[in-house]
C-alpha cells in the first residue's frame, strides 16, 4: 500500500529516483534528540565516520543507501522515529526539554 504525500518539499538526489526532504538536516537533529544520542553516538550507531552527520547537517552531502538504511533502521528503534524520518511533518513533533 503506498501513501499520496504531496512531495513538492523533496528535491531530487542524482541519479533522479530517491527523494531527500528539503528539511532532511532538521529531520536529523530531530532523530538525535528522540534517541538521546550526541552526534558522535549517532555516527557511531549508523556505522558512519563522526564528520558525516555534520556534513548531513550543512547541506555538505547526503546519506548513502547504506546510511539511509542505517538511519531508517535507527528511526525504527524509537517511538515516531520513522514517522519523523520518511512522512513527517516536523512541526508536528514535540520534544522535550533536557
Amino acid at each position: 500500500m503506498t501513501r499520496d504525500r504531496d512531495l513538492s518539499g523533496c528535491r531530487p538526489v542524482p541519479p533522479g529516483i530517491a527523494l531527500m526532504p528539503e528539511d532532511f538536516p532538521r529531520r536529523l537533529a530531530a532523530l538525535k534528540e528522540l534517541t538521546g544520542l550526541t552526534w558522535e553516538g549517532m555516527a557511531d550507531a549508523l556505522g558512519v565516520d563522526p564528520r558525516q552527520p555534520l556534513r548531513w547537517r550543512k547541506r555538505d552531502g547526503e546519506p548513502n543507501g547504506g546510511a539511509m538504511l542505517s538511519l531508517v533502521r535507527l528511526a525504527a528503534q524509537v517511538r515516531g522515529g520513522l514517522e519523523l524520518v520518511l512522512y513527517g511533518d516536523y512541526s508536528a513533533i514535540h520534544l522535550p526539554r533536557r
